[in-house]
């Protein structure tokens, strides 16, 4: 993974220590590291599957907790004919309550009901940043870092950054995962890093 640059961060992905791995292909039973919440979760030995038929969201944590913070790559594709709400869940919590996600952070591909990407928070509060210039290919995979600096949080597909989105009062800790919402969704390589990062000054020198 590529140097990421965010405005007033920078990450070196080599510095950040590997908290987990996963790669389904390894034999291991996936659910060792992760849990189903709701909705109807598998693992066909290559990848881990994600699905919900309804309008409504498919939840798989992984069962760690993290209070420092982290990013997480993984590999996922809407598996055809689904196309779209290719999601992940950082800093996420469940709501035991109402039996439900709740405070996170939730960013997706290819959603939002007009195929648009992007980060929100789930919960009480209406913060999100979306983009409609991102074009997802259905049925092809793409490599996915989701991560989380104290409320600054940052997507990244293919080593391109999509978006960032800051939130003033943010969440602290939770769980990493994944929401197939009224989709199927193929997951694997899964990859938790604590984020290590330096201050990044930026500034303009004049162009005329």
């Amino acid at each position: 993974m590529k140097e990421i640059r965010l405005l007033g961060k920078r990450i070196l992905p080599e510095n950040c220590p590997v908290l987990m791995r996963y790669t389904p292909a390894d034999g291991e039973d996936w659910l060792k590291y992760f849990m189903p919440m709701n909705g109807t979760w598998s693992c066909d030995g290559e990848w881990m599957i994600g699905e919900e038929r309804k309008s409504w969201y498919a939840i798989l944590f992984g069962r760690e907790r993290y209070e420092k913070n982290v990013m997480f790559s993984f590999t996922i594709m809407a598996d055809p004919p689904a196309t779209r709400d290719l999601n992940a869940v950082l800093c996420a919590n469940w709501n035991h309550d109402t039996d439900e996600l709740g405070e996170s952070y939730v960013c997706g591909l290819n959603g939002w009901y007009e195929h648009k990407s992007g980060i929100e928070r789930n919960g009480s509060s209406n913060l999100y940043s979306t983009t409609s210039l991102y074009k997802y290919q259905p049925g092809t995979a793409v490599r996915m870092t989701f991560g989380c600096v104290d409320g600054h949080s940052f997507m990244i597909v293919d080593d391109q950054l999509v978006t960032e989105l800051v939130d003033p009062a943010p969440i602290s800790g939770g769980h990493i995962g994944f929401s197939a919402y009224c989709t199927r969704l193929k997951i694997k390589d899964v990859e938790v890093r604590e984020i290590v990062y330096e201050d990044f000054v930026q500034s303009y020198d004049p162009e005329f």
